[in-house]
């Protein structure tokens, strides 16, 4: 199953998880309507009274009314209110956000190792978060990638080893990766809004009065016990929905790392240690199910439960388990020798196995041209594996401590991005720094100029991933200071008046993950569900990279005929765009509409792409970079391309 296939699963989960809640607010409110009319007609019998009937009209108007509004209400404020930044959930749990330049040890291996998840996975680099518990316990949580962010008790970060903690956290990448946020936000606001029921309940069980005849009391109780019923059945509907989420990311996780002993023996710790997985937060069971164990003792036993038995998970994995868990004590102490892995990156580029398992050629030496598998790209997309995993740590180790540092700051990632965007040419490089000083500030500029030449020296494949590294510290601007950075940032870009193909990659990964988060953006919707009234926009798309890499006119109507092959026999209708109507501007907006279109046709037009540039059977870091930046703002992030041999470029 890829990518795709898990998003389309989750979002079919989603589906059936509004039809199974609708389906349990009718039967509460025929209950509660029913209840209350046969209330009406025992009272008006009893009152010697023209007795009612059962049937009433104007009751269930008003009954249905009700339900609806604080049901309703009630599930939208919580979606509203838990949207977007993830962070919400981890400060509503009691989390503390780690700093990136935190000096614990343990933070440190932490930070060390989500961060090779990100680079690994294709996705932007999380905040993460630790919750005080002594419990083993992590979880995801955001509407999408974007805004992701990652949680993990402390003894989470102390019990496990590296690679177990590595294990868990590819267990919440996958989450991030296959859907599961948007699922378990949409969860959290529809218990809430069912929550409410009891909630006026117990509101107006208080309306207490002397009078005999007062109904509110009455009323209360009913509301009370139907509410109660309600979350018990919506409680089941989530558990129900969340084990099978649960078996689906650990098997993604031992995929992306290929280490299955990592993951068993992260559950086998859990299963030994007194307090298990469980969260000591007063909120802990309105987010249980976004644990990577469950968080809460139930019980009901396993019906009730938000994960699968950890004897079950473990057998998925290992069928030889006996049962039998080790006897954990938290002892909170982490092995300098353990923190961080010192890898060879010659040695390691030179692996057999590294070279082997490599999916695709793309991150490379600029210049150079390597091997490309167009079938592979999509195929790739949110299925990280071990070759990625391994580049990734690589690249981390490889990395200049002072460009990393950077990333981790507010003002040194502004000064890191303004650095790779500096004309190479020297007198037009002293301009723009002249312009920056006296449009930003002065301080700024000199941080830009320490940077600069570590940047020049930068190999050009962890430009981009040096980027996603910063954006969590992007995300800490103000919006004054974002609109600052945001112009300086166009500015730059077209003040040589032409952009290459690297500013723009670099320009739409910072649109696409820093935009949302500090405007108010209306999410994609599923407006388009044919690709007919999205021809002309694949033609402009796929011109445009047909065009990029190529000059010979043959050459470039072979590109673009290799692309437009994927959408069958409406491609072959399509004809080539000269390169000045297909610029990047007008592939921004070509972009804006397919954003529009199911995830299936997204699948399709980035499978298109991929054939278009690797029509010649080679592609260049520019041209895979450029894909990778499209895929991701089309929703469809994919894991760095890394190859093994790379063949010097003819031109």
């Amino acid at each position: 199953m890829d990518f795709f296939e898990h998003q389309e699963q989750a979002k079919g989960s989603s589906t059936r998880l509004v039809i199974l809640f609708g389906l349990a607010v009718v039967a509460l409110t025929a209950i509660l309507y029913l209840s209350i009319a046969a209330t009406l007609v025992y009272v008006t019998r009893e009152e010697g009274e023209a007795a009612l009937s059962l049937w009433n009209p104007e009751l269930l108007f008003w009954v249905v009314l009700g339900n609806s509004l604080v049901i309703g209400c009630g599930s939208l404020l919580k979606i509203l209110e838990l949207r977007g930044d993830g962070g919400k959930i981890a400060q509503m749990l009691g989390g503390r956000l780690v700093h990136p330049e935190t000096k614990d040890p343990a933070e440190q291996r932490l930070m060390n190792v989500v961060e090779e998840m990100a680079i690994a996975s294709g996705v932007t680099m999380p905040e993460v978060y630790v919750l005080k518990d002594r419990s083993i316990n992590a979880f995801a949580a955001g509407s999408n990638p974007s805004e992701a962010v990652i949680g993990v008790t402390t003894g989470c970060m102390h019990l496990l080893s590296r690679d177990e903690l590595q294990a868990v956290m590819a267990h919440e990448f996958s989450h991030i990766l296959n859907g599961d946020m948007r699922l378990n936000i949409r969860l959290m606001g529809l218990l809430n809004g069912i929550l409410g029921l009891a909630i006026i309940g117990r509101i107006l069980l208080e309306f207490t009065s002397r009078e005999e005849k007062n109904p509110l009391p009455l009323l209360g109780v009913l509301l009370l016990i139907l509410g109660g019923a309600g979350l018990f059945f919506g409680k089941w509907i989530k558990s129900a929905v969340s084990r099978q989420r649960e078996y689906l990311a650990d098997a993604s996780a031992v995929q992306f790392t290929r280490n299955p002993e990592a993951m068993t023996g992260a559950l086998k710790k859990i299963g030994g240690l007194a307090s298990g997985g469980r969260i000591q937060h007063a909120h802990a069971e309105e987010a249980s199910h976004l644990f990577f164990e469950n968080g809460l003792t139930s019980r009901l036993g396993s019906i009730m439960s938000t994960h699968p038995p950890l004897a079950d998970r473990i057998r998925r994995i290992d069928p030889q388990f006996d049962g039998n868990f080790p006897q954990i004590t938290f002892e909170p102490t982490v092995s300098v020798v353990d923190q961080e892995p010192q890898l060879d990156l010659t040695q390691e580029s030179h692996s057999p196995d590294f070279m082997q398992s490599a999916v695709m050629a793309g991150m490379m030496m600029g210049g150079s041209r390597m091997a490309w598998n167009p079938d592979q790209a999509v195929q790739a997309a949110g299925k990280p594996g071990q070759v990625q995993l391994q580049y990734a740590e690589a690249l981390i180790q490889k990395l200049d401590l002072d460009l990393h540092a950077a990333t981790h700051d507010p003002f040194g990632a502004q000064a890191l991005v303004f650095a790779m965007l500096l004309s190479k040419e020297t007198d037009w490089h002293t301009q723009q720094l002249e312009a920056l000083e006296q449009q930003s500030s002065p301080e700024l500029v000199r941080e830009i100029k320490l940077l600069h030449p570590k940047v020049a020296a930068m190999d050009p494949r962890a430009k981009l991933p040096a980027v996603d590294l910063a954006i969590p510290s992007l995300k800490q601007l103000s919006p004054s200071q974002f609109n600052t950075f945001s112009s300086n940032l166009r500015w730059l870009v077209e003040s040589d008046q032409q952009i290459d193909l690297f500013e723009y990659a670099l320009q739409k990964v910072l649109e696409r993950h820093l935009k949302s988060h500090f405007e108010e953006t209306s999410s994609a919707t599923d407006a388009y569900h044919s690709l007919i009234p999205l021809l002309p926009h694949c033609r402009l798309l796929i011109s445009g990279f047909a065009h990029i890499g190529h000059t010979d006119p043959a050459a470039i109507s072979h590109a673009f005929q290799h692309g437009t092959a994927g959408l069958g026999e409406h491609g072959k209708k399509l004809q080539l765009l000269d390169n000045a109507d297909c610029g990047l501007g007008e592939m921004d907006q070509a972009i804006d509409h397919l954003n529009q279109a199911t995830l299936t046709l997204r699948k399709k037009v980035v499978d298109c792409l991929a054939h278009t540039v690797g029509a010649d059977g080679e592609v260049t870091l520019q041209e895979a970079e450029l894909l990778r930046a499209f895929a991701d703002a089309l929703g469809c992030p994919i894991p760095p391309f890394v190859n093994g041999p790379q063949k010097p470029s003819n031109t």
